[in-house]
């Protein structure tokens, strides 16, 4: 069955449930529907007669499905079970969160590592190893799901049984296995989703964000979704089936991080930063370069200018080798678009580039993890990524934008890139002389602009009175109250 034939069986099974009263009763979601058939009829809605209202009255019904279930568990001083899902150490954006909600002795929090089905089994095995073994590392509740040797996953049964609520970190959930598919879940389960990075693309046309980010069918089946900035939380709002109406605008939590001032020793910088012993003492700057993953003709959304910059990258970090430190910090998706669109011919011809930066004396690659510290202990970065555009203004540090024709912005990337110095991805005299003048010398001309920007458009915390975290929080457990 193609998936337009799903949709309308889905449909169909739908309206004969609401013929026979099956969601009439608040207390008792019907056990034969999954989230899956209110996301069929998202896609019909807009042609059928009362089909946008239809929507929103269901979409009403079945949260009060899961706002039930929750208060009954409470009353019963049964604990709550709320499931982080993580397919990305890198993409990982509730650390504050997770901690805060696990003190509460009315919840237990677990994180669910997801390994991305969609991906070729090396590329699968490597991300999902890495982001359970940060989860560990790091004294998370990690479930487990994947069997690495027989590349096959279980089911919820397998941490527990199916949660009360799930946190989201990727909207893009056909790449999970099945039973963590928002779609296959049963109608008593609350959703929510943060964000993993700030929205600010979109594409020359400017249908991108509304169809991708504001009004995908993920979206239209959340409880919560916790946004980033006023610009985007006016998207959801202008573009969204559902208007706005499950969307709150808290900020972004992972930049809460920011919020508090941090000083770090020699010896912890000299951990995150790789650089020669002897010469810490000469104080040199730091350096993150981050390149997006849109290389492919096909790509939706185009950022990425690696393939004109791969090698320039090694070439400047060889000449200033006793003047800066280099982090090279790639999306989590180049490893896999590199390969598939022959900038090299394997993910094992890009591991042995990565290799080059390793063996450097004063470079190092970061994949995977937390990049808060990075970002915070850096002087810089040259990138030509997304979300970082946003981020990145949370350090008050300069950043050069590498920019190609193809690049195009909500209206939050529009203000927030014009914050930054700018060249063209090959424009390999320009960029040197960013890191000569801005890096080496501190010569920022866009720092006033920048802050200007960051005023305009990021700073949640002056305009809620709190960081995000205490925002969701709040929100989040007033659920178990009354």
């Amino acid at each position: 069955m193609n998936a337009q034939d799903l949709y309308v069986k889905r449909v169909e099974e739908l309206m004969d449930g609401i013929d026979k009263g099956a969601f009439a009763e608040p207390s008792a979601p019907p056990e034969a529907y999954r989230y899956g058939h209110l996301a069929a009829l998202f896609y019909f809605a807009r042609s059928l007669e009362h089909g946008e209202k239809l929507y929103e009255q269901l979409y009403e019904r079945i949260i009060s499905f899961g706002t039930y279930h929750i208060k009954r568990k409470t009353e019963q001083r049964q604990k709550v079970k709320i499931a982080f899902l993580s397919i990305s150490a890198a993409e990982w954006a509730s650390e504050d969160l997770y901690r805060r909600l696990a003190k509460d002795e009315r919840l237990e929090c677990y994180v669910v590592v997801c390994p991305l089905m969609d991906r070729e089994r090396a590329s699968r095995r490597k991300t999902e190893a890495e982001t359970r073994s940060f989860f560990e590392q790091n004294h998370y509740d990690v479930r487990r799901i994947y069997d690495a040797e027989e590349d096959i996953c279980q089911g919820w049964e397998a941490v527990g049984g199916l949660p009360d609520i799930v946190m989201h970190s990727t909207p893009w959930y056909h790449s999970l296995p099945e039973p963590f598919q928002i779609e296959n879940f049963p109608l008593h389960i609350l959703n929510c989703y943060i964000p993993y990075g700030l929205y600010v693309a979109d594409n020359q046309d400017r249908s991108y964000a509304p169809k991708f980010v504001y009004n995908k069918e993920f979206v239209n089946l959340q409880w919560k979704i916790y946004a980033d900035s006023e610009l985007n939380l006016a998207g959801y709002k202008k573009y969204e089936l559902l208007h706005g109406k499950n969307i709150s605008y808290s900020g972004y939590v992972k930049m809460d991080f920011f919020q508090k001032k941090r000083d770090y020793t020699t010896e912890e910088l000299q951990k995150i930063w790789k650089f020669p012993q002897a010469a810490w003492d000469h104080n040199p700057k730091r350096l993150i370069i981050a390149p997006h993953h849109s290389l492919e003709e096909t790509a939706v959304v185009k950022y990425a200018t690696f393939e004109k910059n791969a090698w320039f990258w090694l070439y400047l970090a060889q000449k200033y080798q006793d003047q800066i430190s280099f982090i090279f910090k790639p999306h989590p998706n180049l490893r896999w678009k590199a390969a598939q669109s022959h900038l090299f011919q394997s993910s094992e011809e890009y591991d042995a580039y990565l290799d080059m930066w390793n063996a450097l004396p004063n470079a190092k690659v970061v994949e995977e993890g937390s990049y808060l510290d990075i970002f915070a202990t850096s002087d810089g970065m040259i990138m030509d990524s997304a979300s970082f555009l946003g981020e990145y203004m949370y350090v008050d540090k300069p950043l050069l934008f590498l920019t190609r024709e193809e690049q195009a912005f909500n209206s939050l990337g529009e203000r927030l890139i014009l914050g930054y110095h700018q060249v063209k991805g090959e424009d390999y005299m320009r960029i040197e002389q960013f890191v000569e003048h801005v890096i080496l010398k501190g010569q920022d001309s866009m720092a006033k602009e920048r802050r200007r920007a960051f005023g305009d458009t990021l700073d949640y915390k002056g305009k809620n009175g709190c960081p995000a975290v205490d925002f969701i929080v709040r929100d989040l457990l007033k659920l178990m109250e009354g």
